[in-house]
């Protein structure tokens, strides 16, 4: 009965994972949005990409990214393409994150694993980066059974992040607000955290509410990730 009672509740958990409903706004309704959606708290960031030149792992569902700015960390997460589920490879040692994205309201599950990044120093190569993973980060890449070949990894993406925060809406909570721009392009995402299972109806609210304010959505709706990745490597 103890076996049988720790198996369900490891399903459960997986069940369970927390939920991000992503919005994209245009890039142009930024001046209109923020006090539109009473956004404050203005902070400013750098976000770092790493893949290969054509985007070999992003293609396999594994991003690999470095904040630096209001929180310095190192993520590793992968979006498994065929429905795969994945365990704390780390076994509650690390910060270990399962979740489900909700972009274009269709919902997809990622896992991933985040260590804080103390030094100032932002690693160029796939060999400096690889130095810096922790022992769950690596596990995490071994059990996706993704092939990295490390020399071919290196910093693809190097972006300026400008969040905001909002006071909780009605059926939203508090949202997110943030722009990320580079050389030649731009996004502008509003999310919301929100219960499991409240994912298509949340994306449905957030709509109501950018049309309600008056913004004008984003052509594209996929992650604001692999927009960007894909729109920069392809600028080069």
């Amino acid at each position: 009965m103890i076996a049988a009672f720790l198996l369900v509740s490891s399903v459960y958990g997986q069940e369970t994972c927390s939920e991000e409903v992503k919005l994209l706004l245009s890039p142009t309704q930024v001046q209109a949005a923020i006090p539109a959606l009473r956004a404050h708290g203005e902070t400013h960031g750098r976000v770092y990409f790493y893949d290969t030149p054509g985007l070999d792992l992003l293609s396999k569902g594994v991003v690999l990214r470095l904040r630096d700015g209001e929180e310095f960390d190192i993520t590793v997460k992968l979006r498994p393409l065929s429905g795969e589920t994945f365990v704390d490879p780390s076994g509650g040692r690390e910060d270990y994150k399962c979740e489900v994205d909700v972009n274009d309201g269709v919902e997809a599950q990622s896992f991933s694993v985040q260590k804080e990044y103390a030094d100032a120093k932002v690693p160029k190569t796939g060999p400096e980066l690889f130095r810096l993973l922790s022992a769950g980060q690596k596990k995490l890449l071994e059990e996706s059974k993704v092939p990295i070949d490390w020399n071919r990894v290196k910093r693809v993406a190097e972006i300026r992040s400008t969040s905001w925060k909002t006071d909780a809406k009605p059926r939203l909570g508090k949202l997110s607000v943030e722009l990320w721009e580079w050389a030649g392009g731009s996004i502008f995402e509003v999310s919301a955290k929100v219960a499991p299972d409240a994912g298509p109806s949340t994306y449905s609210d957030l709509r109501l509410l950018a049309k309600k304010r008056g913004l004008a959505l984003s052509g594209d709706q996929r992650s604001k990730t692999a927009i960007a990745l894909q729109e920069i490597t392809a600028a080069h």
